[in-house]
């Protein structure tokens, strides 16, 4: 089942990064009211009321539902033309997408799609408000749970099992279906597993990143790259040669932060294969052998190890498997390297995303490296900034 383009969103343009970082821009922001129906999302209007300066939105890499915020609508007694009032909308059922509008620059960019969570009233002599806290489109799977234990066995393939376990929650997701690998050992989930945990259990057996939630709303299932090989989209530098300087061009704050923890950082990972019978589990081993690597056997002249114990893993033989387990080591060993260096910095918005890769560079600081985005935090109104932390990356 596929899930057509709403409408209501103009295609952004092909820009170039000068452009979107110092064109002219006047930045607004529109909350598209959605209905659901058949797993799809249709829109139905927009809605009138929104507080300014009340919303806010953010998104944490490593969150199951990765997407969170807020906003206080005020219940109108008219609206504009082509507007919803809060009261014409039934909470329990309301989708939210905002789209952030830069004019001038021909920018409309979806955000997401996002439920509501929770919406205390609050009333005075001018009628009544609501503080509505909202989570994104993954919520669906994170609140529906088995009633009943699940098994996928070693004939399905796994992105079709996935693509099934979305549509039982009366959800949608298109799926590449050349992909047809299927599960080394069948696998089950006991009653009151979340769905959510099935999906990305599935997607962890393929070395697939967990389920994400795009702009227009639409689940994403995409395999997981490493961040030395991610292509980078923004630079956040300083120094004369760069456009992003200091002063009435940078589009950053110059106060920010860096947080170094150094403390067990591991040298080495090894990833067990989940029972599969009487078969001996197989490893997978990846250690930090850079000498240039302060968290390396060389700098410390000794090992600290860490473990994955009973990792899934797909159909294939010994040398496929161990592979496969080596690749799930390296990940775990870089982002647990990684961890040393995150930099908090607040600017202007742009079009990003969590897990994207980014250049911070910084003359004073003696950085320039490549980090990837670990969350964002939105003011969603006109004069909003972001507020992003980026990771250094750990190429091993």
């Amino acid at each position: 089942m596929s899930i057509p383009l709403p409408s209501g969103i103009v295609p952004v343009r092909s820009l170039t990064t000068d452009e979107v970082l110092y064109g002219n821009r006047l930045t607004s922001y529109r909350w598209e009211v959605l209905e659901h129906s058949g797993g799809t999302d249709s829109l139905v209007g927009e809605l009138d009321g929104v507080v300014d300066g009340s919303a806010s939105l953010s998104w944490v890499v490593n969150s199951a539902v990765k997407g969170s915020g807020g906003l206080k609508v005020t219940d109108t007694d008219e609206t504009k033309p082509g507007r919803l009032s809060i009261r014409d909308v039934s909470l329990s059922k309301l989708r939210l997408r905002p789209v952030r509008v830069i004019e001038g620059l021909g920018i409309e960019e979806p955000l997401g799609v996002f439920l509501v969570g929770s919406a205390p009233e609050e009333w005075s002599s001018t009628g009544r408000s609501l503080s509505i806290d909202l989570l994104d489109r993954a919520t669906v799977l994170e609140q529906d749970k088995l009633a009943a234990s699940y098994a996928v066995g070693t004939e399905t393939p796994i992105l079709s099992a996935v693509k099934d376990v979305i549509e039982s929650a009366g959800e949608s997701i298109n799926i590449d279906a050349s992909v047809t690998t299927t599960l080394g050992s069948a696998m089950v989930w006991p009653a009151t597993t979340p769905k959510l945990q099935i999906v990305n259990d599935l997607l962890g057996t393929l070395n697939y990143s967990s389920l994400w939630v795009d702009g227009r709303g639409r689940f994403r299932a995409t395999p997981y790259v490493f961040p030395a090989d991610r292509s980078i989209g923004y630079e956040l530098l300083n120094g004369k040669e760069r456009k992003l300087v200091d002063g009435e061009d940078s589009i950053y704050e110059p106060d920010w932060t860096r947080d170094l923890d150094l403390y067990n950082v591991p040298n080495r990972v090894v990833a067990v294969q989940a029972a599969t019978g009487e078969a001996p589990a197989l490893t997978g081993t990846y250690s930090n052998t850079d000498p240039y690597s302060p968290f390396s056997f060389a700098a410390r002249g000794r090992w600290i190890v860490k473990t994955l114990e009973g990792v899934e893993t797909p159909e294939g033989d010994e040398a496929s498997v161990v592979a496969f387990l080596e690749s799930k080591a390296r990940q775990s060993l870089i982002a647990s390297s990684a961890v040393q260096s995150t930099v908090k910095v607040k600017h202007l918005p742009i079009p990003i995303r969590v897990s994207d890769a980014m250049r911070f560079a910084n003359s004073p600081a003696k950085i320039n490296a490549r980090h990837t985005v670990t969350s964002i935090e939105l003011e969603a109104h006109p004069l909003g900034l972001m507020k992003t932390s980026l990771m250094e990356v750990i190429d091993l």
